[in-house]
């Protein structure tokens, strides 16, 4: 099996257009990976906002919880009655204190 001129002039084609299109896929391959690496830096910063507004959504939501017990129907209930129970002893103090401050007549007796 000889190489003739033809043989070896389309040996030669085929090598280039291999090492060019080598060169092709290497240049696109360099662009890809630079590519990629602007995209990992682009989402490390929207992960990075992400979880600040994340941790943010989180203090806000444990807040309104905290609210949403404090104003409940329940507890409003409760302190109500628990006021009115303090203002009805603030009340029988005052008349206890009154009766002994007319008891002993602003003085006490010797």
């Amino acid at each position: 099996m000889e190489l003739g001129t033809r043989e070896l002039v389309q040996f030669i084609s085929i090598v280039a257009t291999l090492a060019g299109a080598f060169a092709v896929v290497k240049s696109q391959l360099a662009r890809v990976i630079e590519d990629l690496k602007a995209i990992q830096e682009e989402m490390h910063t929207i992960n990075d906002r992400l979880d600040t507004i994340e941790s943010g959504s989180a203090v806000f939501k444990h807040q309104v919880g905290v609210l949403g017990g404090i104003l409940s129907p329940t507890n409003l209930n409760k302190q109500s009655r628990e006021i009115a129970e303090i203002k009805k002893e603030l009340t029988y103090l005052r008349e206890a204190s009154d009766r002994m401050y007319r008891m002993h007549n602003g003085t006490h007796p010797k």
